[in-house]
């Protein structure tokens, strides 16, 4: 039951992130349904009752048995081919049998009346077949004529209504109908689309996921600067001013590190990103931004060979490793090493991959650090699995406003 609500949970996340897709599919689906309810017209509706004169009978079960019995031969009767084709004969245009029997549907409303229910293009179409079956049903059972079964016998039936009106036939709802049953349709295909396409998708996109893929805690969460060119990297190192949000959570990163001191004995930093990542590269360059902000001398080194200066007292280091082969000999050595990388970008087999080659360069990685997180995504990324499979109550991330507790 929980792999099963996880599941739910997970294709919720993939259609909450694939939102605009789903929506695109419905107004597809809507449109469609419209233009087929421009082709398919909207249909009146007219209705006639006729009554049949009571059974007579000495005994009460035994006419009640007789009228329903009755009752059930005249709405055969008055829904025989013989009716139906006589009917659609005296209409103009002229209506087949098989279209008459697809307009038309005949109930017993009692024991001794029944209903004739006929759809037209028209409400003078609808009106004029729903009475065209009820005079020809009157014809067949108060004459000799000849019908299925031999089922023909003189009665006492009349009309006792006349189809004088007709209901439906509004074209906004004719095609409001089509078009949501349209939407529906498309919204339920791009679902369904939308679900196949992530079932095999094996990117990593909450903060848990990312965590225990390499048994490392997610230090911060932060938005990503969108540096696409020398300009925006240019902007970036001189310009680069983070939102309050922003700014705690990079301090909170420095803070974990200890590298928010000020004097002292400088120290260095090695953010480890995925090539194609493009989203967590800038992630070093607005942590040093920030630390020149609060007072620490930052400099970053991006080229691996570049001798780092030595007047500042936090050196960044930024280093891109390859997916499928991750390599770190030669890099420099520095105080701490964390990896930046994007919600939903990097595989489990690819972080790990990074880890066993840090791990192979001696090197110790001291936590993850999230660019762009999932906005669905509520957990922390700071929680092992076993705690997670023990407790039920767990720090989740939070939004809105707190409610009151009693």
């Amino acid at each position: 039951m929980s792999a099963q609500q996880l599941d739910v949970k997970k294709s919720w996340r993939a259609l909450r992130r694939h939102r605009l897709i789903v929506a695109a599919a419905a107004a597809v689906g809507l449109l469609g349904g419209i233009a087929y309810g421009l082709l398919v017209p909207a249909m009146h509706t007219a209705t006639s009752l006729v009554v049949l004169p009571p059974t007579p009978a000495t005994n009460t079960n035994t006419a009640t048995t007789a009228d329903s019995q009755s009752i059930d031969t005249q709405v055969y009767i008055a829904e025989s081919e013989p009716v139906l084709s006589s009917a659609g004969q005296n209409m103009t245009p002229l209506l087949s049998a098989e279209k008459v029997r697809a307009r038309v549907k005949v109930t017993a409303v009692t024991d001794y009346v029944i209903k004739i229910e006929a759809k037209g293009t028209t409400a003078q179409q609808s009106m004029r077949l729903a009475n065209a079956v009820a005079e020809v049903y009157l014809v067949f059972v108060t004459t000799d004529q000849k019908l299925p079964g031999d089922l023909g016998r003189k009665t006492g039936a009349r009309v006792l209504e006349r189809a004088t009106t007709a209901q439906g036939g509004n074209l906004a709802v004719h095609l409001g109908i089509f078009g949501l049953l349209g939407a529906l349709a498309g919204a339920a295909a791009g679902s369904i689309g939308v679900l196949a396409r992530v079932r095999g998708d094996r990117r990593l996109r909450l903060r848990d996921e990312i965590a225990d893929a390499v048994a490392l805690p997610v230090l911060a969460s932060v938005s990503s600067y969108r540096a696409t060119d020398v300009s925006d990297w240019t902007y970036l190192l001189d310009h680069y001013s983070p939102t309050s949000v922003e700014a705690w959570n990079l301090r909170k990163t420095l803070h974990h590190l200890g590298l928010d001191v000020r004097g002292g004995t400088p120290v260095s930093l090695t953010v480890l990103s995925f090539t194609g990542d493009e989203r967590a590269l800038p992630f070093g360059a607005q942590l040093a931004a920030l630390a020149t902000s609060i007072g620490i001398s930052t400099s970053i080194v991006i080229d691996t060979l570049q001798e780092p200066p030595g007047a500042t007292a936090l050196t960044i280091h930024l280093v891109v490793v390859d997916r499928d082969q991750p390599h770190l000999a030669g890099t420099e050595r520095t105080t701490n090493t964390i990896i930046a990388l994007s919600a939903g970008v990097v595989t489990a087999e690819e972080l790990a991959r990074l880890a066993v080659a840090a791990a192979a360069d001696d090197r110790e990685i001291d936590g993850l650090v999230v660019t762009d997180p999932d906005p669905t995504d509520r957990t922390i990324g700071r929680v092992s699995p076993s705690t997670r499979r023990s407790s039920s109550r767990l720090p989740t991330l939070l939004t809105g406003t707190a409610r009151r507790t009693k």
